[in-house]
């Protein structure tokens, strides 16, 4: 009898440490984004674009200092520039623009040094569901782009309380946006999160 109350105490006291363990919450924010060209096809005068960001995240505590977070997060991307471009000898003062619609999934190590206060950094893998390039008001059809976009992202974040967590990341692609220039995404999100369900 006391094997049977010893073996539930400690199935007890394990399925307490385990239900602290795993975190899932929604998140929502927004993008400052652009394109970096290694060749210099447009201009160096590339703009920022605002765009936003939205999903869910999942995380586990390894211990007091370390955690894994992976994401699956719907983000609106591009670049505009405001240059003197020319369509079919029609000059267009508005420039270039690009706006895509990504789902991306990173896979974080966050560490706390602090209480609080964590960095965070890893691998994060893109889909391209949508590329859209305009020229002033002119759709540019038929764009070949890449649907994979390998990253990396690192960041910085603070527990606000109450379950609110607020945190800056910066994702640097290293895969061609589109296949025909060397353009390659570079996003800063600025984003709050919501630990929702623990387990």
């Amino acid at each position: 009898m006391k094997k049977t109350f010893l073996i539930i105490a400690l199935l007890i006291i394990v399925l307490n440490g385990l239900s602290a363990q795993f975190v899932i919450g929604p998140k929502v924010g927004l993008n400052v984004s652009k394109e970096y060209f290694g060749e210099h096809l447009i201009d160096d005068e590339v703009d920022f674009r605002m765009g936003l960001n939205a999903g869910v995240f999942g995380k586990y505590k390894i211990n007091t200092i370390f955690d894994i977070q992976a994401e699956l997060v719907y983000s609106q991307q591009g670049f505009k520039n405001n240059i003197l471009v020319d369509i079919d000898g029609t000059a267009i003062t508005e420039g270039y623009k690009t706006l895509s619609h990504y789902l991306n999934v990173p896979v974080l190590l966050k560490y706390y040094p602090i209480k609080r206060f964590y960095i965070e950094a890893g691998p994060q893998v893109g889909f391209c569901l949508d590329y859209k390039l305009s020229a002033g008001n002119i759709d540019v059809d038929d764009i070949d782009y890449n649907t994979v976009d390998f990253s990396l992202a690192g960041g910085i974040g603070v527990c606000i309380g109450y379950g609110l967590t607020a945190n800056v990341r910066y994702s640097h692609g290293f895969t061609k946006t589109v296949p025909d220039a060397d353009w390659k995404n570079r996003v800063i999100l600025f984003s709050l999160a919501y630990d929702l369900w623990r387990f």
